[in-house]
């Protein structure tokens, strides 16, 4: 029995052993401007053209690189939408008065249904104008086929509207009345950030803006106000009719032992529970404690303009 080295045999197309090949050098030839590694090649030292337009043109794109780098550096400090949510964050952590930059403008922008209109967002709007320089703009979705004139115009008379200039605020606030149909919505940074959604959420968020931030305060006041927000959230807002009157009454029991839902003065607690009993209709005819603690609420500064917004 005999075997094969290969299934097929072919002649050789070249025979290394003998031929002689050759390569070249380089994949590309040029011409040698530096004339045997001299920058001049005429008799008298002048400089060869081509050199001379290959320096010219290095230095006209250095240049003009260097113009690019100036102008986003320039941009990066002047428009950094969310950025200074970072600054906000590191603000409350070092106890800064300040959490947004002077120089930096901080675009926030919020979708809501005008069918059950965040009403907190305008109370704490009252609050960010004392710290901050705020512009607003306000717009209709094509979605939704009317809003209430208060609410369109809000913003309008309570604020500084679009026709400002944007370099001298430092928060700048949309709000996009829309059809939203799992709350409100709110985007810092649309391209990097997952929205944030729900109306305590979003007032967690822009809270801690705030000097000081809810949360700076002590662990059990930080923790009541929580779950006075979740009481909100899940149960007055979005609980059945018998959840939502066991609500009531909590608040009611709890309003019978102090003016405000926790502490000395109104937090965003009392804010998110005013916006939903409005939202709900559930102000009217309210317990007795409940309807003091609504006159208290419309007699604070904070909420006065809002008031007019809920009537």
């Amino acid at each position: 029995m005999s075997t094969t080295k290969g299934m097929f045999k072919l002649d050789p197309v070249y025979d290394f052993s003998n031929a002689k090949l050759d390569l070249p050098d380089c994949m590309f030839k040029m011409a040698n401007i530096h004339d045997g590694g001299n920058t001049s090649s005429g008799p008298e030292g002048e400089i060869d053209p081509a050199l001379a337009a290959l320096e010219q043109r290095q230095e006209s794109i250095l240049t003009e690189l260097e113009s690019l780098k100036t102008q986003v550096a320039a941009l990066s400090t002047k428009i950094q939408p969310g950025a200074n949510v970072q600054v906000a964050a590191a603000a409350v952590s070092s106890g800064g008065p300040s959490k947004l930059s002077s120089e930096c403008l901080c675009d926030v922008v919020i979708y809501a249904n005008p069918n059950n209109p965040p009403y907190s967002l305008l109370v704490l709007y009252e609050l960010l104008k004392q710290q901050y320089r705020c512009m607003t703009r306000v717009h209709a979705h094509s979605s939704v086929s009317s809003v209430p004139e208060k609410l369109l115009r809000y913003f309008e008379e309570n604020g500084i509207h679009a026709a400002s200039n944007r370099g001298d605020n430092q928060l700048s606030l949309t709000l996009i009345w829309k059809n939203v149909t799992h709350g409100p919505e709110m985007k810092v940074k649309a391209s990097s950030q997952t929205p944030i959604q729900g109306e305590v959420n979003i007032l967690r968020y822009l809270s801690r803006l705030l000097t000081p931030a809810y949360d700076a305060a002590d662990i059990t006041a930080v923790t009541s106000i929580d779950g006075f927000l979740d009481l909100t959230s899940s149960t007055i807002l979005n609980g059945s009719s018998k959840e939502k009157a066991a609500a009531v009454r909590t608040l009611n029991s709890t309003l019978g032992k102090r003016t405000w839902l926790v502490g000395e003065s109104p937090t965003i607690a009392d804010i998110a529970v005013w916006s939903a009993l409005h939202q709900t209709g559930q102000n009217s005819g309210a317990p007795s404690n409940v309807q003091k603690w609504l006159k208290a609420c419309a007699a604070q500064s904070q909420f006065r303009t809002a008031v007019s917004s809920v009537a």
